[in-house]
């Protein structure tokens, strides 16, 4: 897997499916159109800590193929000051059913540290399959046709679906699988939930949250294994608040700087700072 320093983290942020079928009857209910989600990530290395760059996640309602969806998109930059040793300008789209969020399209354009890569998929969940095309530096431009399960999404749809679900249904440990499309393979991968606590997020508040830890798809940034640990707030909204995690060389965090367009109040907000 090609470096994907600064959007990785958040892979598997939304893990919570009980099984692939039931995620797909989940009716959104999380969020809507407007919504704006803005990430500080955090790069550790040994005693320093610094931040490197920003995610923003955004949601607005579109129209792709004559049909009424909704635009999800992660974007990802390394901050100017980083940006010799090693730049990042990445772009995540997906294009779901806004009832269901099943991705319609998929569109990965990113550039790291040079390094081109762009990907798209168009879902057929009729058909069952998914038609990618993908270009990639110093590579042949290929097509292929890749045969999917029920519920299979892609690394944005799945973070916005598995807000949706109701975690009052889980136990403490409980290991819950689901199935992505990345890179033209599908990872089956799981997080357990480990329970509620609060979690002070510098400079926005202190959340009582949901907590998961999640598996990790070795490569080039992880070292694969349950290292993940994500916090999402204990309300309606869902929302990521902090993720963490070691990397080959290192840790990266991600935190919740900046929330705009909620759907619900955020009553999971302990105290604002």
């Amino acid at each position: 897997m090609k470096k994907t320093f600064l959007l990785i983290p958040f892979l598997l942020i939304a893990v919570l499916v009980k099984s692939q079928n039931k995620l797909c009857e989940i009716k959104n209910q999380a969020f809507k159109s407007g919504e704006t989600l803005d990430y500080v990530i955090t790069y550790n290395w040994f005693l320093v800590w610094t931040d490197v760059g920003g995610v923003r996640f955004e949601a607005k309602k579109d129209k792709i193929f004559n049909q009424e969806v909704y635009n999800l998109k992660g974007t990802g930059v390394t901050y100017s000051f980083y940006d010799w040793f090693y730049q990042v300008r990445d772009v995540y789209q997906s294009w779901v059913n806004p009832d269901n969020l099943l991705p319609v399209y998929y569109h990965r354009d990113v550039d790291e540290g040079g390094y081109l890569i762009d990907i798209k998929y168009r879902f057929d969940y009729n058909k069952m399959l998914a038609y990618s095309e993908v270009e990639k530096t110093n590579k042949p431009f290929y097509k292929d046709t890749i045969s999917i399960p029920p519920c299979t999404y892609d690394l944005i749809s799945v973070i916005y679906q598995a807000r949706n679900i109701d975690f009052s249904k889980y136990k403490k440990d409980e290991k819950i699988p689901f199935t992505i499309l990345l890179d033209n393979e599908l990872h089956h991968v799981y997080i357990r939930y480990k329970g509620k606590e609060e979690k002070k997020v510098r400079g926005v508040g202190k959340f009582d949250c949901i907590k998961f830890t999640g598996s990790l798809v070795a490569g080039d940034v992880f070292k694969g294994g349950e290292d993940l640990i994500i916090w999402v707030t204990d309300d309606q909204n869902r929302i990521p608040v902090w993720i963490e995690s070691p990397i080959i060389v290192g840790t990266i965090k991600a935190r919740l700087v900046n929330y705009e367009g909620l759907k619900h109040p955020l009553k999971s907000l302990i105290k604002k700072y």
